[in-house]
C-alpha cells in the first residue's frame, strides 16, 4: 500500500512538473527563427523573415505579403501587428492581426486615421496556407459565443479601436460545458463614447479558433496602454508583461502577475527600456533563443526616419535591458512576433519563398562580371600592356578563412580571363597562412621608352596584418618582399584603435608621392619610400575612431584624384549587413579630410552606392574605382551578396559575395552621382 501511495504521489508530482513546463505557448524547434511582422510599406501587410541565429534575418517572398489581406481582413482589407504562435498541442499554427488599413480612413469614413473596428483570427497547418475568421466589434455581442454574458459596453457601434491582439494558451480556463483550456487573446480597446483612453482587455477563443468570448477588462492603470506582450517565466514562476505606456511616463515597461487574468501589478518604474531616451517605441515582442534562459526583446522605434526595429537583451527575469541593436536583414520591419522553428519548417518556408522568387525576380545580365564567390575587388590599369587586371578576395569560407589571391585580366572591363592564383599565404608567406583579405596593387614604372621597367607592388592582408609582395608582371608570381608584415597590429599608430586591414595604395599626380592607407574604424595614411616596401614618414590618422559614427565610416578606404580634388571613398556598416554601402567625401589633401583649410564636415558626406530592394541587390560595398585612360570615363568595381542565394543566408551572406562593375558619374561641381547597381 505504501509503495502504491508513493508511486501515485510521484506520478502527481511529475504531472505537475510537466504542466509547469508546458505553461504558456508551445515552444518547439532549435534550428531557426521566423519573424512574422507588419511590413511598413504603403498600406502595410503581414510578411515573414527567416533567421538561423535569431539576430540576422532575410526576407521571404521579397518581403511581400504572405497571404491575401482582402481574403482575411474582411473589414478594411489590411492586416497589422501580426502575432504568431503554435497551437497548444504543436499540431498547427495560430495568428491574430489587427484588421486595419490606415490609408483608407477617408473612404471608410473613420473619425480618425488610426481608428479600426476589429481583429482577424487565423489558423494554418503549414505556416503557408491560412483560414480565418474576422470579428467586427461594432456588431456587438452577437459576434461572441456568449452573447448573454455581462457586456463591457452599452453601445458597441461606437467602438473605435481594437489593437494589437496576442495569444497565450491557458490550460486553467474552463468553458461552461466543462471543457478545459482556451486561448487567452489580449488586446487594447477603446470606445471613445464610453471611456477616456485605450485599456487592455481579454477574450478566450476555443480550440477551433473561430469562437470568441466577450471581452473582459484586464486592468486599468488610469492612463492609456497598448501593445502588451505576455510571457511565462520559469525563473520566478510569474507571468511577465511588457507594454507601451502612452500615459504617465511614456515608454516600454514591464509588469508581473501570478495569474494571466490578473491582478497585474503596476509597471516597474526603475527598470524599463530607457536607452532610447525620448524616442517613441512600441510593439514589444519578447522571445528566447534556443538553449538560453535570458530574453531577447524586439520593438519598433518609430519616431526616427526611417523607423528602426530594435533588438535588445534582458536577463532571465526579463529585467536589466541592455545592448540595443537594429534587426539585420529585414526590409521595412514593424510590429510583429518571433517563433522558434524546426529544420523541416525552415526548409519548407525557404522552398516556398524560392519558388516565388524564381517566378518574379529578374535574372542577372551584366553582373556579376566574373563567375564564383569573390569580394573586395581591386582593379589596375597596366600601362605596360594596356589591360585591366582584377584582384579580388577569394570568398565562400565562413569567417573569411580563405588563403589565396587570384587575378583576372580584361581589355574592356567586360570580358575577363582567369589568370590563376598569384599569391597563396599557405605556400608563399612565412608570417600568415589564412584570412587573405582585401588586396590592392600599384604599377611603378622605372625609366623611359623601350628600356622602361615595370614593377608591381601587391599589398595584402594576412591574419589581420598587412604585407607587401612584388613581381615583374601584373599576373605574378608574387613574392613576399619582407618576410614580415609591413603594417603590424602593434604599431604605435594602431594603439588609438581600429583594425590593421583594407590597404589602399595611391600615387598623388600633383606631387608624385605614393601613399598607403589602411584601417577598419579608422583611416591611417603613410607616405611610402621609393622602394615601396617601407615608409618615408610616420603614419598619420586621417579619420579617428571617435569620428567613425559621425562620418558613417567603417572600412574599405579608396582614394582617387580628379580635377584638382582628392576623393576619399569608403564602406559603411558591416560587410555581412544588407546595408553595407559606399560613401565619399572630397578633400584638398591626400593626407587629411580638409576643404578650404577647414575640416570636412559630416554634412558633406554622400552615399555613392547602396542596396536595391526591388532587385534583391544587397551588401553593395568594398570597392575600387578605375578611370579609362585618356577619358573622363570612370567605373566603380564592388561586391554584393551573391544573388539570389546569399541574401537567404542571413549573416553568412557576407561570406558569399560576387564582384560587379557599374559606371561612375559626376555632376558639374565634381560631386559623385548616386550609382544604381545593375543586374
Amino acid at each position: 500500500m505504501k509503495k502504491f501511495y508513493l508511486l501515485a504521489m510521484l506520478a502527481m508530482v511529475s504531472a505537475a512538473d510537466f504542466a509547469q513546463e508546458q505553461r504558456g505557448n508551445c515552444q518547439k524547434g532549435d534550428y531557426g527563427y521566423l519573424f512574422c511582422h507588419m511590413n511598413d510599406r504603403g498600406r502595410a501587410w503581414t510578411a515573414y523573415a527567416l533567421s538561423r541565429d535569431g539576430l540576422h534575418y532575410h526576407d521571404l517572398l521579397n518581403g511581400d505579403s504572405i497571404f491575401s489581406d482582402y481574403e482575411h481582413a474582411r473589414i478594411e482589407g489590411a492586416t497589422r501587428d501580426a502575432y504568431l504562435c503554435r497551437k497548444h498541442d504543436g499540431t498547427g499554427y495560430l495568428m491574430v492581426c489587427t484588421d486595419m488599413n490606415v490609408g483608407r480612413f477617408k473612404d471608410l469614413k473613420k473619425k480618425a486615421e488610426w481608428d479600426n473596428y476589429g481583429i482577424d483570427l487565423l489558423t494554418s497547418d503549414d505556416l503557408i496556407h491560412w483560414q480565418s475568421k474576422t470579428f467586427d466589434y461594432r456588431k456587438g455581442v452577437s459576434i461572441f459565443c456568449n452573447p448573454t454574458a455581462e457586456s463591457v459596453y452599452k453601445d458597441w457601434s461606437t467602438v473605435n479601436r481594437v489593437w494589437a491582439p496576442q495569444i497565450m494558451w491557458d490550460e486553467t480556463y474552463v468553458w461552461p460545458d466543462g471543457r478545459r483550456g482556451g486561448y487567452f487573446i489580449y488586446y487594447s480597446m477603446w470606445n471613445r463614447e464610453e471611456e477616456a483612453y485605450d485599456r487592455m482587455y481579454y477574450s478566450y477563443a476555443d480550440e477551433t479558433f473561430t469562437r470568441l468570448t466577450q471581452p473582459r477588462l484586464l486592468f486599468d492603470w488610469g492612463y492609456a496602454t497598448i501593445d502588451a506582450d505576455i510571457n511565462w517565466l520559469d525563473s520566478d514562476k510569474q507571468w511577465h508583461m511588457m507594454i507601451k505606456k502612452e500615459g504617465g511616463t511614456p515608454g516600454l515597461f514591464t509588469a508581473t502577475s501570478k495569474e494571466l487574468t490578473g491582478p497585474w501589478g503596476e509597471p516597474v518604474e526603475d527598470d524599463f527600456v530607457s536607452f532610447e531616451g525620448k524616442k517613441k517605441c512600441e510593439g514589444v515582442s519578447a522571445f528566447q533563443l534556443a538553449g538560453r534562459d535570458d530574453w531577447m526583446i524586439g520593438y519598433i522605434e518609430y519616431s526616427s526616419r526611417p523607423k528602426n526595429y530594435r533588438l535588445c537583451s534582458a536577463d532571465r527575469y526579463m529585467r536589466n535591458f541592455k545592448s540595443p541593436r537594429h534587426i539585420e536583414g529585414v526590409n521595412y520591419p514593424q510590429h510583429g512576433s518571433f517563433l522558434r522553428i524546426t529544420k523541416e519548417e525552415y526548409d519548407r518556408l525557404q522552398a516556398w519563398s524560392d519558388g516565388y522568387e524564381l517566378a518574379t525576380m529578374k535574372g542577372n545580365r551584366q553582373n556579376p562580371v566574373i563567375e564564383g564567390l569573390y569580394a573586395d575587388p581591386e582593379v589596375l590599369y597596366s600601362e605596360k600592356d594596356g589591360k585591366y587586371y582584377l584582384y579580388p578576395t577569394t570568398d565562400g569560407e565562413e569567417n573569411w578563412m580563405n588563403h589565396d589571391f587570384r587575378c583576372y585580366s580584361s581589355s574592356d572591363l567586360k570580358e575577363w580571363k582567369y589568370e590563376g592564383v598569384i599569391f597563396d599565404l599557405k605556400t608563399d608567406c612565412q608570417w600568415a597562412h589564412q584570412k587573405a583579405w582585401a588586396p590592392c596593387i600599384i604599377e611603378r614604372k622605372v625609366g623611359k621608352g623601350k628600356k622602361a621597367q615595370y614593377r608591381y607592388f601587391f599589398y595584402f592582408v594576412g591574419e589581420g596584418e598587412i604585407g607587401v609582395a612584388v613581381s615583374d608582371q601584373p599576373t605574378g608570381p608574387f613574392k613576399d618582399a619582407l618576410g614580415r608584415p609591413l603594417v603590424s597590429k602593434d604599431m604605435e599608430v594602431m594603439k588609438q584603435g581600429g583594425a590593421t586591414i583594407d590597404p589602399d595604395v595611391f600615387q598623388d599626380p600633383q606631387t608624385g608621392k605614393y601613399y598607403l592607407y589602411w584601417g577598419n574604424g579608422t583611416i591611417v595614411c603613410a607616405e611610402l619610400n621609393d622602394d615601396m616596401t617601407s615608409f618615408k614618414s610616420q603614419p598619420v590618422v586621417v579619420l579617428a575612431r571617435k569620428d567613425k559614427a559621425r562620418y558613417n565610416y567603417n572600412e574599405g578606404t579608396y582614394v582617387f584624384y580628379r580635377d584638382g580634388k582628392y576623393y576619399f571613398t569608403w564602406s559603411e556598416n558591416d560587410t555581412r549587413s544588407k546595408n553595407y554601402r559606399v560613401r565619399y567625401a572630397i578633400s584638398d589633401s591626400p593626407t587629411a579630410l580638409v576643404r578650404d583649410g577647414k575640416p570636412v564636415t559630416a554634412a558633406e558626406k554622400t552615399i555613392v552606392l547602396q542596396r536595391d530592394n526591388g532587385n534583391q541587390i544587397f551588401g553593395t560595398g568594398h570597392h575600387a574605382i578605375v578611370q579609362k585612360p585618356g577619358t573622363d570615363e570612370w567605373y566603380i568595381v564592388y561586391h554584393r551578396f551573391q544573388r539570389p542565394r546569399a541574401a537567404k543566408l542571413d549573416w553568412s551572406a557576407g561570406y558569399n559575395r560576387e564582384v560587379c562593375i557599374d559606371p561612375l558619374s559626376f555632376d558639374a561641381s565634381g560631386g559623385i552621382l548616386p550609382v544604381k547597381p545593375s543586374l
